[in-house]
C-alpha cells in the first residue's frame, strides 16, 4: 500500500494543504511542536480509525468544530480514497465514497512505532490490553465486532451492579460469557504467533536474553459462567465486574522475569519494537500486502544498533515515514515541517 495524497483540514496544528508522497523511505525532520507527529497521527487515524474517544475532540484545530482528513491510496487492487470527519466528539469515515465503520477500514493499512511504545512494557495492564485489542481488531473483524459488542454489555452490566438490579444480571452475564469467550479464543490463538513473530524480532534487532509473551487472565473459559456466581458478592461491594478479558493483562517477561519490573529502558524500547515488528508481520500475513511504516521522533531512547533495525524494516517496507528533530541520511525523499506547514526540500 502507497500513501499519493494526504489532505488535512483544521486537524491539530497542521496548516490546510495536499501533502504528496512517494515510494521508499520519506524523512520529516523539524523542531519539536511543529507538528511531525501529528502528520503521522493523521495518516494512522484515516487508513486504522484508531484513536482513543477521549481524544477525538483534541484532534480539531483550536476554536474549530470540525476536522476532515483524506487519504488518497495506491493498494495491489487498484486505488483507493479513506476518508475521516471529526466534530463533537464523534467521527464519520468513508471508504471509496461509501460510510463505513471502523472495523471495515484498511485496518492492516498502517504500523505506527513511537517512543511511547516503551510504556507498553513499563505501564498498566490497560495498556497492554490496548495494544492487543487493536491489533487483533486489525486482523479480526470478528474480534472488532465482538470487543465492541462486549464494551457496551460490559457498561450496561456494571450500571446494574451500581443500581443493585440483581434481577438483570442474568441476562448479562449470559451474554458476557458469550462475547467474552470468543474475544479469550481469539486471543489465546493468537498470543502465539505474536510471541513467535516477536521473540525472533527481539533477537535479530539485538534484544538480550530471552522474550516471554502470556496471558494472564481472570477466569478460563470453562469456569466464566460459575466464576460469575462465585464473584457476586465481591462485584456489587466494588461495583464493577472483576472478570473476563477487560480485567485480563499480557505479560510480558524477560530473562524469566517480569519485564515491567526488571527491564531497563533500553530493554523497554527493544521489547516495545519487537511487538511492533510482530504487528507488522501479521498484518502482512492476514492481507498480503506491506502496511505503510510511520516512526516517530526516530532516535529518541535507540541505541546504533536498534537504529539500523528499524531502518532496514523501513527499507523492507514500500513506504515509510519518519520523523525527527534532524534529516534522516537514509531517505529517498526529505521535507521540512515548520509551524504546521509540510514543505518538500529534496
Amino acid at each position: 500500500m502507497i500513501l499519493r495524497l494526504l489532505t488535512t483540514l483544521n486537524y491539530r496544528n497542521l496548516r490546510d494543504q495536499d501533502m504528496r508522497f512517494e515510494d521508499g523511505i520519506h524523512s520529516i525532520s523539524g523542531l519539536n511542536g511543529q507538528g511531525k507527529t501529528n502528520v503521522l497521527e493523521a495518516i494512522y487515524l484515516v487508513l486504522t480509525g484508531v484513536v482513543d474517544a477521549g481524544r477525538l475532540q483534541q484532534l480539531v484545530r483550536f476554536e474549530e468544530t470540525e476536522a476532515y482528513v483524506k487519504a488518497t491510496l495506491e493498494r495491489d487492487e487498484g486505488h483507493s480514497i479513506a476518508e475521516v470527519g471529526i466534530g463533537r466528539g464523534k467521527r464519520l469515515m468513508k471508504l471509496d465514497g461509501i460510510r463505513v465503520k471502523s472495523a471495515e477500514l484498511l485496518r492492516g493499512g498502517a504500523v505506527f512505532i513511537a517512543p511511547e511504545d516503551s510504556e507498553i512494557v513499563f505501564g498498566s495492564p490497560s495498556g497492554r490490553r490496548k495494544f492487543l485489542d487493536d491489533l487483533l481488531s486489525k486482523i479480526s473483524a470478528r474480534y472488532a465486532q465482538g470487543l465492541d459488542l462486549y464494551q457496551k454489555n460490559l457498561a450496561q452490566r456494571n450500571a446494574a451492579l451500581k443500581n443493585d438490579e440483581q434481577w438483570a444480571l442474568e441476562v448479562f452475564d449470559a451474554k458476557l460469557t458469550e462475547l467474552g469467550t470468543l474475544l479469550m479464543d481469539l486471543r489465546q490463538r493468537a498470543i502465539q504467533k505474536i510471541q513467535q513473530y516477536a521473540s525472533d524480532a527481539h533477537t535479530r534487532i539485538g534484544g538480550r536474553g530471552e522474550l516471554g509473551i502470556t496471558l494472564q487472565e481472570t477466569t478460563s473459559i470453562q469456569g466464566y459462567a460459575r466464576d460469575f456466581l462465585l464473584r457476586r458478592s465481591e462485584e456489587f461491594a466494588r461495583q464493577s465486574t472483576v472478570i473476563g478479558p477487560h480485567r485480563d493483562d499480557l505479560v510480558l517477561t524477560l530473562r524469566g522475569q517480569p519485564a515491567s519490573d526488571f527491564a531497563s529502558r533500553g530493554e523497554a524500547r527493544t521489547i516495545a519494537l519487537a511487538l511492533r515488528y510482530a504487528e507488522y508481520e501479521l498484518l502482512f500475513e492476514r492481507y498480503q500486502e506491506n502496511p505503510i511504516l510511520l516512526i516517530d521522533d526516530f532516535s529518541a531512547e535507540l541505541d546504533p544498533e536498534r537504529r539500523n533495525a528499524l531502518i532496514e524494516l523501513a527499507k523492507r517496507s514500500p513506504q515509510a515515514l519518519i520523523t525527527g528533530t534532524e534529516p534522516l541520511p537514509h531517505a529517498a525523499h526529505h521535507y521540512r515541517m515548520e509551524g504546521g506547514h509540510l514543505e518538500r526540500i529534496q
